[in-house]
């Protein structure tokens, strides 16, 4: 994301009377022509895909800071919260009696409050500007809120990329990417565009990767709690696990595993995870491949070591790894065998074939926590165990 957006100001040179009301004239009608030039002269492009608009003579170029968001007199009457990388709220924000719908966009790779987001887009309706009926909005090519029509917005951007045609509106998608899009709504009883949304979700890829060469590797705090369990107990749903020969306590660091005996295949594996979000490891142990996705619990952002693995698995195929869970759920059980363990638990048949029985293990309501089991009718016996716990 390249592009800046520049506000231009008027420089004003005012000479200072000797007279005092001669001064105080003077200066009332400097001000009152640094008003009336302060209106934004910047042109608006043709472009749709520009992604600009012109609000009461200012003119947007979407994505921008949040800062220069509100230097257009745009408040906020909430709380300012926090967004994780990657994520986008709606929002609604207030420029006098103008209500509109702002989406708030973290581009960058830490955990940061709105007040450090870019502005990625915006939405307003007739209910939005009922209140500010003087507001004037201005799309590329002379379109224009509470004026045009449907046939002026096909006029000036051409065939729409999806078309809507309800009892209410009509609506026209200009897409030129994902999250990078026009949406304008034409109602059906005036004839007349009184609704839009406009989203340019755009990321700095050179300023994240600049961003993340600078990323610490010293464990994070959620690293340093973590505690090992010193035996398996009976509890199967408690997410302690023997995999591979040592016994874990899920979600587990990625650096315990790795102390552990498992070495990290640098080249599938993300080195940085951005905060509060996922990473790809892939680790070997045994001549076996442990692949899979590792957690980053830290607002900032991390390396895959500090990150934790929330599932492990074994099976015949991918990860030959012995695995045991408490209980006496293993790899290998008979069908026999498996049902003595499963009638200590809350299970489900979640398919069944000529071939196979699959079986989940799950708290009520607690999907952050699973069993997944895949018996082989041929070989009579488990061919795979998949163990999560987030």
């Amino acid at each position: 994301m390249n592009k800046k957006f520049v506000t231009c100001f008027l420089a004003c040179t005012m000479a200072v009377s000797a007279f005092g009301f001669s001064a105080a004239a003077e200066t009332e009608e400097t001000e009152a022509a640094a008003g009336a030039s302060a209106e934004s002269t910047e042109a608006l492009s043709d472009d749709i895909y520009s992604f600009q608009l012109k609000l009461d003579g200012d003119v947007y170029t979407f994505p921008m800071s949040y800062a220069d968001f509100l230097a257009y007199g745009w408040e906020y009457r909430e709380d300012d919260m926090e967004l994780a990388p990657n994520q986008y709220s709606g929002e609604a924000f207030y420029k006098g009696n103008l209500r509109a719908y702002v989406e708030l966009i973290n581009t960058g790779i830490n955990t940061v409050p709105y007040s450090e987001c870019m502005v990625g887009g915006i939405e307003i309706d007739s209910y939005d500007s009922e209140d500010a009926p003087d507001t004037t909005i201005e799309f590329a090519k002379g379109v224009t809120y509470g004026t045009s029509t449907l046939d002026d917005v096909k006029a000036a951007y051409g065939e729409a990329s999806d078309v809507y045609e309800g009892d209410l509106y009509t609506k026209l998608t200009y897409e030129y990417d994902s999250y990078r899009d026009w949406s304008f709504y034409i109602d059906v009883e005036t004839g007349i565009l009184n609704h839009f949304a406009v989203s340019n979700f755009v990321f700095d890829e050179e300023a994240n990767a600049a961003a993340m060469a600078e990323v610490s590797g010293d464990p994070t705090e959620a690293v340093l709690a973590y505690e090992a369990p010193t035996e398996l107990g009976d509890d199967a749903m408690s997410g302690v696990v023997e995999f591979a020969g040592n016994l874990y306590q899920l979600p587990a660091p990625v650096s315990v595993f790795l102390e552990n005996g498992f070495t990290l295949k640098q080249e599938d594996s993300d080195a940085v995870v951005a905060g509060q979000s996922f990473g790809w490891f892939s680790m070997l142990k045994d001549g076996q491949e442990f692949r899979g996705t590792a957690r980053n619990y830290d607002k900032n952002a991390t390396t895959i070591e500090n990150c934790f693995v929330t599932e492990v698995e074994s099976d015949h195929y991918d990860t030959d790894l012995p695995i045991m869970i408490p209980g006496g759920l293993t790899r290998d059980l008979n069908n026999e065998e498996l049902m003595a363990v499963l009638e200590n638990l809350s299970y489900e048949v979640s398919s069944d074939s000529d071939d196979y029985t699959y079986y989940t293990v799950q708290r009520k309501d607690d999907y952050d926590w699973s069993i997944n089991i895949t018996y082989s009718k041929e070989d009579d016996a488990v061919i795979s165990i998949e163990y999560e716990k987030r």
